[in-house]
């Protein structure tokens, strides 16, 4: 399942890639950033796939005591949590680009109507195919004029700062402790035990929680950019430039 979800990207962002329409900052970077999330979870997920096959405790212990020390070292979901936060990046992402187009259409609409109105006033039909051109071509959102669609892009880099910035919490403190010592004492009420127990390649699993985090942080570091220079470039300057015209 998990393969065919990347192998449905793959076709997704050949579209993008095909498509010269950038009518906002960094649209196709964010659908590369979402291919890549795709296929490093993906990845990543291959030394955890057989965790319970991994886990393994010495001594004359029973298959069920075995499971429930197993419960009890990984009560945390891994994998699935992985997945969730690759889901609400998407989420996030296509909610805005659905936004955007709307609102991207809905102003190309009425700009090309006044256009071709324009033009059939003046009784000319080349000026109608000029005006067409030009409406499509100049169909790029215009943040310094549109407050709201500009509130909708900040507001989407503070959620997907703050949604990373959850994911890189449970990677660091609840995933990574799982896998930093290779030998823990297993001890419940069932089975008093204590069996000393050891997970197996331990190494990659922490590779791969590395990983995420890298990819965790990349993505803060980008939405962090994209927002200061948001508001510097269409609040700042916008309102630099409107003290310089009052003066």
């Amino acid at each position: 399942m998990a393969a065919a979800a990347v192998a449905g990207l793959i076709p997704v962002l050949h579209s993008v890639a095909g498509d010269k329409s950038g009518y906002y900052i960094g649209r196709q970077l964010w659908f590369g950033l979402i291919a890549l999330y795709g296929v490093v979870v993906y990845v990543v997920r291959m030394p955890w796939a057989r965790i319970h096959e991994d886990f393994w405790c010495h001594g004359n212990i029973t298959y069920p005591c075995l499971i429930e020390c197993f419960e009890k070292n990984f009560s945390n979901p891994v994998t699935g949590i992985w997945y969730f936060f690759f889901f609400i990046f998407t989420t996030l992402f296509f909610l805005m680009e659905f936004f955007m187009a709307q609102i991207r259409h809905k102003q190309a609409k009425i700009k090309s109507m006044d256009l071709v109105v324009g033009a059939a006033e003046e009784g000319s039909m080349t000026g109608i195919q000029e005006h067409s051109l030009s409406s499509k071509e100049n169909s790029i959102l215009n943040f310094h004029q549109e407050k709201m669609l500009l509130l909708l892009y900040l507001l989407y880099f503070l959620l997907q700062v703050g949604a990373q910035c959850v994911f890189l919490f449970l990677l660091m403190f609840q995933h990574l402790p799982l896998v930093t010592q290779a030998v823990t004492n297993c001890s419940t009420y069932d089975c008093p035990g204590p069996y000393l127990c050891l997970i197996r390649a331990t190494m990659e699993k922490r590779m791969s929680i590395y990983t995420l985090i890298t990819l965790s942080l990349l993505i803060i570091i980008f939405c962090t950019g994209f927002f200061m220079y948001s508001i510097h470039h269409y609040l700042l300057k916008g309102i630099s430039s409107f003290k310089f015209w009052m003066n």
